[in-house]
């Protein structure tokens, strides 16, 4: 059956970046992963329906992406889903407002590009930024 994702592993994310969105969404198809993007308003329902095992989200820019994570974190139906997000490295203070929203891995954009394959696959360890 070509074309199925080799997995029914499911990914949410919310990148406004259409580049950077792009190289994403290969790096999930070549890991078998289902890949849904959505606007950061979008994600906690996206995410309540879907069930993905992880949210990916592009930090900066929005108080809405902090919303989301807030958001994902107090609902119980989507409060275990792994939020991932990644920020411009010069940018401790969306770093630090990440992590008080909930996001549970913190990434600079480097460091989560270096990492997106794992993290696609679900072999990523639970780490400190």
């Amino acid at each position: 059956m070509t074309g199925l994702p080799l997995t029914n592993r499911c990914v949410v994310a919310a990148i406004p970046d259409l580049f950077f969105a792009a190289r994403v969404k290969e790096v999930a198809r070549a890991s078998g992963t289902s890949l849904v993007l959505t606007a950061a308003g979008h994600v906690p329902e996206v995410a309540e329906v879907r069930k993905p095992q992880l949210v990916i989200l592009e930090l900066g820019g929005s108080a809405e992406v902090l919303d989301a994570a807030r958001e994902l974190k107090a609902n119980p139906a989507t409060r275990a889903i792994r939020v991932v997000g990644f920020y411009s490295h010069v940018d401790q203070e969306t770093r630090r407002a990440a992590e008080a929203a909930g996001v549970d891995l913190v990434l600079p954009r480097s460091a989560f590009t270096a990492r997106l394959a794992e993290l696609m696959a679900g072999a990523a360890p639970e780490a400190a930024s």
